[in-house]
């Protein structure tokens, strides 16, 4: 088990099926957690940015542009895992973070860097 595993989180934005949460969390033994699942499906990005920076250490996992200027103009925490593709199938999307999670979890977590982009390719 990580060090990391009992401080950290990852919230996936509501544009990202729930079951990716618990396909993430299977994999990387970190709490993670849908939108839908914390009520805030319905609530104003700024909100959401400000309820996960009061709490430290979470990094959203979103598609949307606004976290991404959240971050970048008011920092962090949260840190963002910036999507850079549409929308796909779930499968297609758990294949596309599992290459990419623990690289970013080294990066965001270890690391200094606050955005951490997934492309499509």
């Amino acid at each position: 088990m990580n060090t990391f595993t009992n401080d950290w989180e990852f919230w996936l934005d509501e544009n990202i099926s729930p079951i990716i949460a618990k396909w993430l969390m299977d994999e990387i033994n970190i709490k993670c957690i849908s939108f839908h699942f914390l009520k805030l499906n319905k609530t104003a990005d700024l909100e959401i940015y400000n309820l996960a920076r009061s709490k430290e250490k979470v990094i959203i996992i979103s598609k949307d542009l606004d976290f991404r200027e959240l971050v970048s103009w008011k920092g962090t925490p949260p840190k963002l895992i910036f999507l850079e593709f549409g929308n796909c199938s779930n499968q297609l999307l758990y294949e596309k973070l599992k290459t990419k999670i623990y690289d970013a979890i080294q990066q965001l977590i270890y690391g200094d860097l606050d955005i951490f982009e997934i492309k499509k390719d």
